[in-house]
């Protein structure tokens, strides 16, 4: 699977969050609100879609699988975000 698009969809100025963002994956599948998020190092987070269900407990939306694609997800982001 490829990341062939990242699309920053709103920033922040001001706290640990940075930025919201839509991956494009193989040029066919959208995963939106993913958060990018900065680690108190300077290193960039990418905090995965979730949704609270009805018993107040949070569910990821969509995550990976490995830790090799979650590096080059939150690579792809941060080069998008210009954040080295």
């Amino acid at each position: 699977m490829e990341i062939t698009d990242v699309i920053v969809r709103k920033y922040f100025s001001s706290g640990p969050l940075y930025a919201v963002v839509t991956v494009i994956l193989d040029g066919v599948l959208a995963v939106h609100d993913i958060k990018a998020a900065k680690k108190p190092n300077g290193a960039l987070i990418a905090v995965m879609p979730v949704r609270t269900d009805s018993f107040g407990r949070n569910r990821d939306i969509v995550h990976p699988v490995d830790d090799g694609f979650r590096r080059s997800l939150e690579r792809e982001i941060a080069k998008k975000l210009d954040i080295r």
